[in-house]
């Protein structure tokens, strides 16, 4: 290897340019790979977050509808007495409006408003990072998420806007990945002051207790997703099975993965390329040199390994430098992306960096080994002759 760091060194500007082709490629895999990463953790933390619960709302046609108070009242009641449903919890779900909203990157940010018995479903996959959770017999207090937190640049004890009302934070959730980063959660008393906001004025048929949606529990050993379709028969709700949604994402994001690592692929392919003319111009400038290497005792393997080494010392030049420049990227998009509020788009891991770090160096010695086996394969009469 020092050999071959030393025949490198020797022509800087040819290597530098053929270090520069894999890296290249490498920074376009690291960046590729970690934003597979983080997509899949998504997927798999809000998977989990919602394994046995099924959020049914309230079609809005109902709730504008004159009709709504007796067709929420009976839907709420079969909801109910559904087999399988552990508890049904309605809640309250509005959307924030903000003069930043529409520039966020990211899960639309919305207001939750959820009674006692839905703080305690929720409260155990959501854990609060600072500050405390919500008193249930306090009122216009809220816990926000991490995301939208930065976005709002608000702390505990700031006081937030939703729909021209006060509400003061108490307390910010830990970072899950999903849509509760960028998420508000009030009283469900207060979560039915901003529905009525929301709503129309003119509307008198709401219920006398309105809401915009259910929190529906399984039970245990319950099909999730069998429930999840008696749920949207019934009038006036709908329902989507949580894990069904979650394959339809999966399958989204495979194919999109399949393209962004074709593109990289092929980015490292030109880079193969340049190592297949490199090796090819080194092994013809060389010929002399192998003839009087096998003259004086050197075997075909140790002519290949030469070649071979020069070759996995280019891909690790330009791994690491690829990783070095991929990681880089990554590191400042996120902290922008962290700064304004907006969704972390990519997971910086050893896995990613040290499957790139070794993908160059093979496929840097797969595409060397032609040259290689070339140079390996001369006879020393010939070479000499050179």
């Amino acid at each position: 290897m020092i050999h071959a760091w030393r025949e490198l060194a020797s022509r800087p500007l040819r290597t530098t340019f053929t270090v520069a082709g894999i890296a290249i490629g490498i920074l376009g895999l690291t960046v590729v790979g970690s934003l597979a990463e983080r997509l899949q953790t998504i997927v798999s933390r809000s998977t989990a977050l919602n394994e046995d619960l099924i959020f049914a709302w309230i079609q809005r046609s109902v709730l504008l509808g004159p009709d709504a108070k007796s067709t929420v009242t009976h839907a709420y009641a079969q909801l109910k007495k559904l087999d399988g449903v552990r508890a049904a919890l309605p809640e309250v779900v509005v959307p924030y409006e903000s003069a930043n909203e529409d520039a966020r990157m990211g899960p639309p940010s919305l207001v939750f408003g959820l009674p006692a018995e839905a703080l305690k479903l929720e409260s155990a996959r959501l854990s609060v990072a600072r500050g405390r959770d919500l008193d249930l017999r306090a009122r216009r207090v809220a816990v926000i998420g991490p995301d939208f937190a930065t976005a709002s640049q608000v702390t505990i004890g700031d006081v937030i806007s939703l729909q021209g009302n006060s509400f003061r934070v108490v307390g910010v959730l830990e970072k899950t990945f999903t849509i509760f980063d960028a998420a508000v959660i009030v009283p469900f008393a207060d979560g039915q002051d901003l529905l009525l906001q929301v709503l129309p004025p003119t509307l008198a048929h709401l219920p006398p207790d309105p809401a915009s949606a259910f929190l529906v529990a399984a039970q245990p050993g319950a099909d999730v997703g069998l429930l999840a379709h008696r749920i949207a028969l019934i009038t006036g709700l709908s329902a989507r099975d949580p894990r069904e949604v979650a394959a339809t994402v999966r399958s989204t994001l495979g194919i999109f993965d399949a393209i962004i690592f074709g593109a990289a692929l092929i980015a490292l392919l030109v880079g193969a390329f340049s190592v297949v003319n490199t090796m090819t111009i080194a092994v013809s400038e060389r010929t002399r040199e192998i003839g009087i290497r096998k003259a004086i005792g050197a075997t075909d393997t140790d002519v290949l390994l030469t070649f071979l080494g020069e070759a996995a010392a280019i891909g690790a030049l330009g791994g690491a430098t690829g990783i070095v420049l991929g990681l880089a990227v990554v590191a400042f998009v996120d902290a922008r992306s962290s700064a304004g509020g907006d969704m972390q788009l990519f997971a910086i891991s050893p896995e990613v960096a040290l499957g790139a770090f070794v993908f160059s160096i093979v496929l840097s010695c797969v595409a060397g080994f032609v040259p290689a086996f070339t140079a390996a394969r001369l006879p020393p009469t010939v070479a000499l002759r050179h």
